[in-house]
């Protein structure tokens, strides 16, 4: 799978990168959702894993944005983030989004994986 990751927290990016390159993943990272969206419109991902809180561009505005694009718009997305449960119902994410709170639970991560994986024929 190829798996792009928008996190502006550097060891998070690092954390996320090596467990998913572990599995034998391509990864690509950027530290914010602006330069996620270029990465995404450059080479169209088969996962996107996000923070929320990022400068630039938050995650809930990447997310946003990218359902707007036909290209991108059935990306599975996977959100980590530390902002507290309240946060993020005010964002008013879709509750269908995967969502992990920091620090990850790498075996509950792991099943969501092979959960998409399986979804989508991978």
């Amino acid at each position: 799978m190829h798996i792009l990751i928008a996190e502006d927290d550097f060891m998070h990016n690092k954390l996320l990168t090596k467990f998913f390159e572990g599995l034998g993943h391509e990864v690509g990272s950027a530290s914010d959702g602006l330069e996620l969206v270029k990465m995404a419109m450059e080479k169209k991902p088969d996962l996107i894993v996000t923070d929320l809180h990022m400068p630039n561009m938050r995650g809930d505005t990447m997310i946003a944005m990218l359902e707007n694009y036909p290209d991108l718009a059935g990306i599975p997305i996977i959100v980590v983030t530390g902002v507290t449960g309240q946060e993020v119902n005010e964002m008013g994410l879709d509750p269908n989004i995967p969502l992990f709170y920091k620090p990850v639970d790498f075996a509950k991560f792991s099943q969501e994986l092979e959960r998409i994986k399986k979804d989508r024929g991978l």
